[in-house]
C-alpha cells in the first residue's frame, strides 16, 4: 500500500512542479507559490515514505523495496529546477527594488533547498544501508563457502583412512581418484555439505557406500578384532574370546573346560584329583596373541 501511495505522491508531485514552473515563467508568483507549497509538501511525503521503508527493511531483509534512490533523485531534480526558476524571480524582484516579491520568492526558494538537501541526507543512508546489506551477504556467503571446504576436507580425510585400509594398492588408487571425482564434480555433494543438520559421521558413511567401502569403524576382514567379533557373534560359542584363548592353550578345538584327551582313548576322561593349574596364555590380557 505504502509503495502504490508513493508513486501516486510523485506523479502528483511533477503536475505541481509543472505548475509552478509554468507560472514563474509567466511571472505569476503568487500563482508558482501555491504550487510550490503543494509540491513541497508531496516532497516531504515521500521522504518520510522513503525513510519509514528503510527502517522496515533494516527490521525484514525480506521486505520488497522500491526503487527509493532513483525516485529521490527525480524528486531533487524537479525541486532543483523549480528553485531555479525561484532564483530567477528573486533576482529580478532585488533589481526592481521589490523587496517583498523577492523575500516571498527567496522564502520558496530556501524551502526547496532544504527538501534537496533532507533528500541527499536520505539517498546517502540508503547508500550506507545497500553498502552494508552487501557487506553482511558477503560475510554470509564466505561463512558458508568456509563451512563447506570444512565439511568437505573433514569427509575427504574420514575416507581416505577407509581406503588406506584396503591391502590392494591399486584399488586405492583407484578409490582415491573416485572419492576426488566425487568432492569436487559432483553438485549433490555441496547440497549435503551445506547441510549441517548431517553429521560429518553420516556424510563419511555415505561416500563409503558409493565407493563400495566398508562402513567406517567394520574391521577389515580376516584382521584379528574381526576374528574376535566373529568369534563373539557365534552362538555357541561361550564368553567373547573364550573359545580363541582355549584353543590356544590347549590345541583343542571344543569349548568350556574340558581336558586334553590321551592319545588311543574314547569316552569321557576320569576327572582330576585336583584342578589344573591354569595355562600362562589364559592369564594374558585380551587381545592378538
Amino acid at each position: 500500500m505504502l509503495s502504490g501511495l508513493t508513486r501516486l505522491a510523485l506523479e502528483m508531485a511533477r503536475t505541481f512542479q509543472a505548475e509552478a514552473v509554468a507560472a514563474l515563467a509567466s511571472g505569476d508568483l503568487d500563482r508558482a507559490g501555491t504550487a510550490e507549497t503543494r509540491f513541497s509538501t508531496l516532497f516531504l511525503a515521500i521522504r518520510r515514505a522513503v525513510a519509514l521503508g528503510l527502517r522496515r527493511q533494516r527490521e525484514d531483509a525480506a521486505s520488497p523495496a522500491m526503487d527509493q534512490a532513483a525516485m529521490l533523485s527525480e524528486l531533487m531534480e524537479l525541486a532543483e529546477a523549480l528553485a531555479r526558476g525561484f532564483h530567477a524571480l528573486a533576482l529580478a524582484a532585488l533589481a526592481a527594488n521589490d523587496l517583498d516579491r523577492a523575500g516571498e520568492a527567496e522564502t520558496r526558494f530556501s524551502s526547496l533547498f532544504l527538501g534537496i538537501r533532507r533528500a541527499i541526507a536520505l539517498k546517502i543512508r540508503l547508500r550506507q544501508q545497500r553498502e552494508q546489506a552487501q557487506r553482511e551477504a558477503e560475510l554470509r556467503r564466505k561463512a558458508r563457502q568456509d563451512e563447506k571446504d570444512g565439511r568437505r576436507q573433514a569427509a575427504a580425510q574420514g575416507v581416505a583412512a577407509a581406503i588406506a585400509a584396503v591391502p590392494d594398492a591399486e584399488a586405492q588408487e583407484r578409490l582415491t581418484a573416485d572419492l576426488r571425482e566425487k568432492l569436487t564434480e559432483d553438485e549433490r555433494i555441496d547440497v549435503d555439505l551445506a547441510d549441517t543438520a548431517l553429521p560429518i559421521e553420516a556424510l563419511i558413511a555415505s561416500l563409503c557406500r558409493a565407493l563400495g567401502l566398508p562402513p567406517r569403524g567394520t574391521p577389515p576382514a580376516g584382521s584379528p578384532a574381526a576374528a574376535v567379533k566373529s568369534g563373539a557373534d557365534d552362538p555357541g560359542a561361550g564368553p567373547k574370546g573364550e573359545r580363541r584363548r582355549h584353543s590356544l592353550a590347549t590345541g583343542d578345538s571344543g569349548t568350556g573346560n574340558s581336558s586334553r584327551r590321551r592319545p588311543g582313548t574314547t569316552g569321557r576322561p576320569p576327572a582330576p584329583a585336583r584342578p589344573p593349574r591354569p595355562s600362562p596364555i589364559l592369564l594374558r590380557p585380551r587381545g592378538p596373541p
